[in-house]
């Protein structure tokens, strides 16, 4: 009876650990599989999403934007819409920010691969960053002035956020 036990005990053991890597390897799959259609997915967002910002195209730019966007100046959702977008686009119309200009250089530099991020709901977001050199803000004399963020949710690219550095 207690080697039946035992045996039992040792299949269930075995069973878990390959159940285990049977999981882990479709995660990393998953994972690449995910990383290979958000790379070619890429280069005709990040070619929308600018031209959207060099016209100043509010609605397109609401298409290609989180809801929950975090930028610069203390931003929130000043008119309780739930949608911080708006208050993200007054704020970079003021002439004593030059948002607008910022975003435009900001992305004239492109955009790097950057550590996936971890939201507030749990969820990584393989992430870009733009310009380049905002990957690495450790060195602050080296950062860039402005930083915009972004993530691959849902199979598609959203811009999450462009501050002033190091807000």
């Amino acid at each position: 009876m207690f080697n039946r036990q035992i045996l039992a005990a040792a299949i269930l053991v075995v069973a878990f650990a390959h159940g285990e890597t049977a999981n882990a390897q479709i995660s990393k799959r998953g994972l690449a599989a995910q990383k290979a259609v958000a790379e070619r997915a890429w280069p005709s967002f990040f070619k929308s999403f600018r031209a959207a910002v060099a016209r100043r195209d509010r609605e397109a730019l609401k298409r290609l934007m989180v809801r929950d966007f975090f930028f610069s100046g203390g931003g929130g959702d000043d008119n309780h819409d739930g949608d911080t977008r708006d208050d993200a686009f007054r704020y970079w119309d003021d002439p004593q920010v030059h948002g607008w200009q910022a975003f435009d250089k900001a992305l004239a530099k492109g955009a790097v691969p950057s550590e996936p991020n971890t939201n507030g709901d749990g969820g990584k977001y393989l992430s870009r960053v733009a310009p380049p050199t905002g990957r690495n803000t450790t060195n602050l004399d080296k950062a860039p002035p402005w930083i915009a963020f972004f993530e691959f949710r849902n199979s598609h690219w959203y811009c999450t956020s462009f501050s002033e550095c190091c807000d």
